[in-house]
């Protein structure tokens, strides 16, 4: 009986607060809708916007304190346009005139819109065209224009979404003009191969092209940094397997020289230096290939009077690391091909296509093709198939005759290329 006093007396206390508080929450609600309301009306989502606005046109006059105050926010001007609405449609009679205004000014803020996207898009690509024609520049070697026009293209359209191909084109540009006209720097390489374990000892060399005699000047040193010529290294490993399947790894090395290099006409300087192998990439089955390019930047280079600063892009190397113990593939790789395709290891013949160069690629591809005939099993014709991608760069399947036609076509061209 004390619990139903108390549960009474608690509903009726309850049904008091809710009478005493009814008006203030009319009022909260209706605050709540036009916040909500004039919260749509900035809303991403068009169908979200258009509902805003059909509640605010509802709601009528008590919005606009809320639209002054988003207006206040976010400077939208279809806030302005609801505003005024407002302001001329006191009456909720009218509220359908007001709706079709809306519609129209919604169609012509579209229409401006989309008028404004077209006119970009038909910039954007007249610009690429004309990005087309300056790599076409390149292609012939012609360094010069093609820098001017990327010059151009950055300037005019700082905000394309190919402005990063733009500044590539540029930097590619500067370097190959610096390579052809001022200073040609290569890193130089005695052989392809080598075994794993050997030191691989490439060259540094830089070549004055120009009509006078010059010297570039690195900074000099002090007590906490060391001064003088300075080659950063840019070193990317990257092995293959048989299946396609790869992995890469960059490092740079820096390599040190005296703080000035005096160049005469026509002459070059040279360095040598031991390149560090070690990498996180390894596999004691699988090939290493290693490109080696890299850049220094002299404070300046002095010639005819003249100063010039310029970095020094040098064209990179490509060695090739052979595991110890395929060595002897070296010494005749197609014939070794042979005795492996006899053996049916199919990672030993993976290795001896790898080493094949010039013509003897299209004999070993014959050799893989007639593998591929004679394999009886999905397994064996999948691996000789892979191995024929990895010679050729071609994805032909497990079908000996796909792969025989191409063969015949790729020979047929060739033989057309050499009468020519």
């Amino acid at each position: 009986m004390k619990a139903v006093v108390c549960a009474a007396a608690s509903l009726l206390m309850l049904s008091f607060n809710f009478a005493q508080d009814k008006p203030d929450d009319d009022g909260a609600r209706k605050a709540q809708r036009i916040e909500q309301a004039v919260g749509w009306l900035v809303d991403e989502d068009t169908d979200v916007r258009e509902m805003g606005r059909k509640s605010v046109v509802e709601l009528g006059r008590d919005a606009i304190p809320a639209i002054e105050k988003k207006l206040a926010e976010r400077h939208a001007l279809e806030l302005v346009q609801v505003l005024r609405l407002l302001d001329r449609s006191p009456g909720a009679a009218d509220a359908w005139v007001a709706e079709k205004e809306l519609r129209d000014l919604e169609a012509d803020e579209q229409f401006k819109k989309e008028a404004e996207r077209l006119s970009k898009e038909a910039i954007e690509k007249l610009m690429y065209v004309k990005y087309q024609e300056a790599m076409a520049h390149v292609r012939h070697k012609n360094y010069h224009r093609a820098f001017e026009m990327a010059n151009g293209l950055i300037a005019l359209d700082t905000r394309s979404t190919h402005l990063d191909d733009y500044k590539r084109l540029r930097r590619h540009c500067e370097n190959m003009i610096t390579q052809t006209t001022l200073i040609e720097a290569k890193i130089l390489q005695p052989k392809v191969w080598y075994i794993e374990g050997e030191t691989v000892e490439l060259s540094a060399r830089m070549k004055n092209l120009w009509k006078a005699g010059m010297v570039l000047t690195w900074e000099k040193g002090n007590d906490k940094e060391p001064g003088g010529g300075l080659l950063l290294l840019d070193v990317e490993v990257a092995m293959k397997e048989m299946g396609g399947a790869s992995m890469s790894d960059q490092r740079h090395q820096d390599l040190r020289f005296e703080e000035e290099v005096p160049i005469a006409p026509g002459a070059q300087w040279e360095m040598k230096f031991a390149l560090d192998t070690s990498t996180a990439v390894a596999d004691s089955k699988q090939i290493r290939t290693i490109s080696v390019g890299g850049w220094s930047q002299p404070a300046k280079v002095s010639t005819d009077g003249v100063n010039i600063t310029r970095r020094i892009q040098f064209e990179p190397a490509l060695v090739k690391i052979l595991p110890k113990k395929y060595e002897r593939f070296l010494e005749n790789p197609l014939q070794w091909l042979d005795k492996m395709i006899a053996d049916g290891d199919p990672q030993e013949i993976y290795v001896c296509s790898q080493l094949l160069e010039g013509d003897d690629k299209d004999k070993g591809a014959g050799k893989l093709i007639q593998l591929l005939a004679k394999s009886n099993t999905l397994i064996s014709k999948t691996y000789a198939a892979n191995i024929l991608t990895g010679l050729t760069g071609v994805s032909l399947g497990i079908d000996p005759r796909r792969w025989e036609s191409w063969l015949q076509n790729k020979t047929l061209n060739s033989k057309d290329t050499k009468k020519r």
